[in-house]
C-alpha cells in the first residue's frame, strides 16, 4: 500500500469519525429537545447521507487502483466500514425516536445518549491515533476503553428491561421503549464492532 493509498484512506477514516460525532451531538440535542424530533432525525439522515457519499467514493478509489488485493489496504477498509456502520445505526436510532413517537425520553435514554457520546470521542481520538501511528500502547489502551462503553451500556439495558417488566406499565408503552433500548444497542454493538475491527489491524498490520 502506497503511503498514498493510505493517506486516503485514512481522509475517508477522519471524515466519518467527524460525521459519527455530528450525529451524537444531534442525538443528545434531540433528547433536550424531543419536541423537535423530526427535524433533527432528519440532519441525523443528512449526515448518514454524506457518510455514504464518502465510503462509496473510497470504494470507487480501491477499484481504481485495484487495491482488495492489498491485505494492508483491506485491513483499512474493513476499519472505514465499521465506522460508516456507525453511522446506518445513528440514523435508524434517531428514526425510533420519530417512528415510536417518543415524548419523553427519560433519564435511561438521556444516559445512554451521554455514554454514546463519551463512545463517539473516543473513537475520534483512536482514528487518530492510527493515522498518525501512535505507540501501539496507546491505540490499544483507546481500543480497550472504547469496549468499555458496550459493557457499561449492556448494564443500563439490563436495568432498564427489568424495570419495564417488572412495573405495571401500559403494553404499546413497552413496545417503544424496548424498541428504543434495542436501538442504541445496535449502536453500541455497531462501535464494539469498529473496536475489533482496530484491534485485528494492530496485531496485524501495525
Amino acid at each position: 500500500m502506497r503511503d498514498t493509498d493510505r493517506d486516503r484512506i485514512f481522509d475517508c477514516a477522519v471524515s466519518l469519525a467527524s460525521i459519527i460525532t455530528e450525529q451524537c451531538d444531534a442525538l443528545v440535542e434531540l433528547c433536550d429537545y424531543i419536541e423537535e424530533r423530526v427535524p433533527i432525525s432528519r440532519r441525523i439522515a443528512s449526515f448518514e447521507s454524506n457518510a455514504d457519499d464518502s465510503f462509496h467514493n473510497l470504494g470507487f478509489y480501491f477499484l481504481e487502483n485495484k487495491l482488495m488485493s492489498d491485505p494492508d489496504a483491506v485491513a483499512l477498509f474493513e476499519i472505514v466500514k465499521a465506522l460508516e456502520l456507525i453511522t446506518d445505526y445513528f440514523e435508524e436510532l434517531s428514526n425510533s425516536f420519530v417512528r415510536y413517537n417518543i415524548t419523553q425520553p427519560g433519564e435511561t435514554i438521556s444516559e445512554c445518549s451521554t455514554a454514546l457520546y463519551g463512545a463517539c470521542r473516543m473513537t475520534q481520538d483512536l482514528i487518530i491515533f492510527l493515522r498518525d501511528r501512535a505507540p501501539s500502547s496507546l491505540v490499544l489502551r483507546d481500543i480497550v476503553n472504547l469496549d468499555k462503553y458496550k459493557s457499561k451500556y449492556c448494564k443500563y439495558y439490563d436495568e432498564a428491561i427489568l424495570e419495564l417488566f417488572s412495573g405495571d406499565i401500559d403494553a404499546v408503552d413497552l413496545i417503544r421503549s424496548k424498541a428504543i433500548y434495542d436501538a442504541f444497542k445496535a449502536v453500541f454493538e455497531a462501535f464494539e464492532t469498529l473496536s475489533e475491527k482496530c484491534y485485528m489491524f494492530i496485531i496485524s498490520y501495525y
